[in-house]
């Protein structure tokens, strides 16, 4: 498909940080015809080949995320992308504030909004694209649930934005990767990556080794080969292993605190409550959990009171901790990652998750 047809148009409204380093994605789908075919995936619609594909820069964004898409098709649907290896419930607000910056930026004319007659933009679509290391838990994040008014019933209110999440990875065997050369492409670049990594190889070994492979495989051969020593370069600075290793390690004791909560609250509310309360802070600054502290709160506050418990969580919740931090390393076991990485990021010996195999 040549771009002959297309309008390509990345305008940033000022100009931009030397110091940013561009994401791998970003770089990719800024060629206008592999961003026909990524929004071509996801919206299930062949476009005609003479469509007008617009590109926004969105570094002047209120929130300064710099690994977005926002693509305009045929101006009649603009693509508002994110690219993540962790969910936030948090998407939706984020996005809300790009969308309405690529609006009143290269949409609206704003003394147009005073008239009488109806002014009207694209249909915003929005997507995070996921590839993250553990099971996809929601396909979809709405704007409402971050309202405080949400009391969790069906009622409607005036106010949603609605973000699909869709999983990327090579091996989730996902209709948009199959209907994207482009998006199958990268999701298999960064699997091999990763396979890299889990036999041993040094990250930067990994990545070089990887993108070579690619190239002798002819998968985005001939980006790779125009691009290689900045593709390298930005994978390098975007793959982070150990934080991958930190939200593995986060999720667990997140799960730990749960079960012990579970199974303390039968001996008791007050010293529970205040254990838990300790201990969950502690975590969460530690990890990062951003919602880890409220959710263990709430749930010991509502289960303690159901139950009516004298006596104190201690030992349930060390014994839920320990339980999480096992499913942990046995998940980390079961994916072949090095045992000196596991026991770094449970703190277990390595002769105990020896035993443990």
């Amino acid at each position: 498909m040549s771009t002959t047809n297309k309008t390509i148009k990345i305008a940033p409204k000022e100009k931009s940080n030397a110091k940013h380093k561009d994401r791998l994605l970003r770089t990719l789908f800024k060629n206008p015809d592999r961003a026909l075919e990524l929004c071509t995936a996801l919206v299930g619609v062949e476009f005609p080949q003479d469509a007008k594909v617009e590109l926004y820069d969105l570094e002047t964004s209120l929130v300064k995320r710099y690994n977005d898409l926002a693509i305009a098709v045929d101006d009649q649907l603009l693509f508002m992308i994110e690219h993540s290896s962790t969910i936030s419930p948090n998407f939706p607000l984020r996005l809300l504030s790009h969308i309405t910056d690529v609006l009143y930026g290269w949409f609206i004319e704003t003394d147009q909004l005073y008239r009488n007659k109806l002014y009207k933009i694209p249909e915003p679509k929005c997507y995070v694209l996921y590839n993250g290391i553990e099971p996809l838990k929601e396909t979809e994040l709405k704007l409402s649930k971050s309202f405080k008014t949400n009391d969790g019933s069906n009622k409607t209110f005036n106010l949603e934005l609605i973000v699909s999440v869709i999983d990327v990875n090579h091996n989730s065997d996902s209709v948009v990767l199959k209907k994207s050369k482009s998006l199958e492409g990268y999701a298999y670049l960064i699997d091999n990556i990763r396979h890299g990594m889990r036999q041993g190889l040094s990250q930067d070994k990994a990545i070089k080794e990887a993108i070579s492979h690619c190239i002798s495989a002819d998968i985005l051969a001939d980006f790779l080969k125009a691009h290689y020593e900045e593709v390298s370069k930005m994978l390098v600075w975007e793959y982070d292993q150990e934080a991958e290793f930190k939200a593995i390690r986060a999720d667990g004791i997140e799960q730990g605190i749960e079960q012990g909560i579970e199974q303390g609250i039968e001996q008791g509310i007050e010293q529970g409550i205040e254990q838990g309360i300790e201990q969950g802070i502690e975590q969460g600054i530690e990890q990062g959990i951003e919602q880890g502290i409220e959710q263990g709160i709430e749930q010991g506050i509502e289960q303690g009171i159901e139950q009516g418990i004298e006596q104190g969580i201690e030992q349930g919740i060390e014994q839920g901790i320990e339980q999480g931090i096992e499913q942990v390393t046995q998940n980390m076991l079961a994916q072949g990652i090095a045992l000196e990485i596991i026991s770094k990021c449970t703190g277990l010996p390595i002769n105990t998750i020896q035993k443990m195999r």
